[in-house]
């Protein structure tokens, strides 16, 4: 997904704002155009501490049909998540980079955190490298038979960054990121320092390895406060997943071809973040 869509290159700059809020608000269905355009993302200063973060999934929808979805089981427990009762409650970081003082995301902190709140507070056995490149997870999901390892390997990142809006008083900024998700049984996982992205570990007892890239874009917006602190930040998010081809799995393969480069998972959120440290 790090070529350009000529569709978006006609519309947009694509060094000017405005594409990643498109791409959330009218659910753009074609694959990001955007590539690698920082080595991470860099966020406000006002993002800088510890938050309570209330996630609620507001939309989800198959734009290539249920069976691409998953299937109507997948489907129907997906869509029974939607609303503030099935809310993610999760706590967040956001800190000086070491190199500038930029202010990034403590993605070790806050993978544990997410985790911890979807699959169980003993979910994370470990993380082993947390960078904004590639992060590794040694996971034991609650109700799990056995441990997953889990890969997230950024393909592409966008931010897009605006002036303040002193009259309406909000603060709003934009990114998004690109990643592929790798999801191996433990006893069949390898690491190898020259595996190939395409290549994915080989699974045992008919567990299946689960390959696919997501996309999410999250629009942030702030109101200061008459102070001008920020104690609060709400942002509309989505995610998009794609499949990818296969090699191995002949399935898999014919599932990527009707696809045809449409994602087969969206889903929207509201998400509130609120200033704790």
């Amino acid at each position: 997904f790090t070529k350009k869509n000529a569709m978006y290159d006609s519309a947009y700059d694509m060094n000017s704002n405005g594409l990643l809020e498109s791409r959330v608000t009218e659910n753009v269905l074609s694959p990001p155009p955007y590539g690698m355009e920082g080595n991470d993302i860099f966020y406000p200063s006002y993002f800088q501490g510890v938050w309570s973060v209330n996630s609620v999934t507001t939309a989800i929808k198959a734009p290539c049909g249920v069976q691409l979805f998953g299937g109507n089981y997948t489907y129907n427990s997906a869509l029974q998540t939607i609303g503030p009762d099935y809310a993610l409650n999760y706590k967040c970081r956001f800190i000086p980079s070491s190199a500038g003082g930029k202010i990034i995301a403590d993605r070790e902190y806050n993978i544990r955190e997410i985790a911890k709140a979807a699959m169980g507070s003993n979910s994370v056995v470990d993380i082993p490298l947390a960078t904004p490149n590639k992060l590794s997870c040694l996971l034991s999901p609650m109700g799990a038979s056995s441990m997953m390892v889990a890969e997230i390997l950024t393909l592409a990142r966008r931010q897009e960054n605006f002036p303040d809006d002193e009259k309406a008083n909000t603060k709003i900024f934009h990114c998004a990121e690109v990643v592929r998700q790798i999801v191996s049984p433990v006893d069949s996982y390898k690491a190898t320092s020259s595996g190939s992205l395409n290549s994915p570990p080989p699974s045992s007892g008919g567990r299946t390895t689960l390959l696919k890239e997501i996309e999410t874009a999250s629009l942030y917006e702030a109101t200061p406060t008459k102070s001008g602190d920020v104690t609060e930040i709400r942002c509309r998010q989505r995610t998009a997943t794609f499949l990818l081809p296969s090699q191995t799995d002949p399935l898999a393969y014919q599932l990527w071809q009707m696809s045809r480069g449409r994602p087969i998972d969206v889903r929207f959120f509201d998400v509130v973040y609120t200033k704790q440290v």
